[in-house]
């Protein structure tokens, strides 16, 4: 279970510099016409993130939880806001 938290994680964070790859794929596959705005590119990319951590789960015979999967993606993906937060809180 740990291991699919730190792999969700790992995908969360990922999010951020794959979405420029994610967008490419998208407007080679629906064109410009049928490409999502930002907030659609940026779900498309965490999804697909979580896919790939997904499948590396999936190779590895791991028994994993999906809500641990989307908990660790989110921590992940929000990890600079959270750090943040609590930075602020403290000082």
């Amino acid at each position: 279970m740990i291991l699919t938290l730190i792999l969700a994680a790992a995908a969360g964070w990922a999010t951020r510099p794959a979405e420029p790859q994610v967008t490419e794929a998208l407007l080679r596959l629906l064109g410009e016409e049928g490409l999502p705005d930002a907030t659609g590119r940026r779900v498309a990319a965490f999804a697909a993130m979580l896919a790939v951590a997904a499948v590396f789960l999936a190779l590895l015979d791991v028994e994993g939880h999906p809500l641990m999967l989307i908990l660790g993606g989110a921590l992940g993906y929000f990890q600079q806001e959270i750090r943040e937060a609590i930075l602020a809180r403290r000082g």
